[in-house]
């Protein structure tokens, strides 16, 4: 006698156990695959943001340090201004240059424009940092003449430098935020001006050492 084959399939129990199985097994698999991409994209965004600050390094300290005659840093409709003078130099032709800078912080982009004196219009300005966030009220610069007592703050504890310092030199601190995408970085550095000691800043502050690269700064 022929025995009846046994073909019955799976069970619909078995069948959401599995679905249920494979979904989870789906959603960690997912999970994994985001996680590695989010990482490797924040890794991007980190080198892409140091790169900003290092670049915003490397131009600025080329040419604060030596700087013959600083501005004050003020905000002109929303847009932060700095400007300073350069030693002069002379190019192959010869003729005595006097270079002047400006530093302009607007809609969170960091430029820079060159010009000689005795003009007073400023060049085309070149982008030093993208995504720059500075405070809304000191902005991207503050300068710290040699009378000022900088690290004399409430709560302060500055390493290897004393509450009671002063500086022999001008100071230039240039602070701010850079970010791109999710990853935000500080940049903060003081710039020490070699050419603008105490009597040369107190001739700046009271305004009998002038120059004309001030005039490069719209008054609206």
């Amino acid at each position: 006698m022929r025995r009846r084959r046994e073909d019955g399939g799976y069970s619909l129990v078995e069948v959401m156990v599995a679905a249920s199985l494979m979904a989870v097994v789906t959603a960690v698999t997912l999970t994994a695959i985001i996680q590695i991409y989010s990482g490797v994209n924040r890794a991007e965004e980190t080198v892409t943001v140091r790169d900003r600050i290092d670049v915003s390094f490397r131009r600025l300290d080329k040419e604060l340090r030596y700087a013959t005659w600083i501005s004050d840093a003020k905000a002109v409709n929303g847009r932060w201004y700095f400007e300073y003078a350069l030693p002069p130099v002379t190019d192959s032709n010869n003729v005595r240059q006097y270079p002047c800078r400006q530093v302009v912080l607007n809609k969170g982009v960091l430029t820079m424009a060159s010009w000689n004196q005795p003009s007073t219009t400023p060049g085309t300005p070149f982008i030093i940092a993208e995504g720059v966030t500075a405070d809304a009220t000191k902005g991207p610069v503050e300068i710290y003449m040699p009378e000022d007592k900088s690290y004399a703050l409430s709560g302060s504890n500055p390493v290897g430098v004393g509450t009671a310092f002063e500086a022999q030199y001008v100071q230039i601190r240039l602070r701010f935020t850079v970010n791109s995408g999710k990853v935000t970085l500080p940049f903060d550095s003081i710039y020490t001006t070699q050419n603008i000691d105490r009597d040369l800043a107190k001739r700046i502050t009271s305004g009998s050492l002038t120059s004309d690269c001030s005039k490069g700064r719209p008054t609206t």
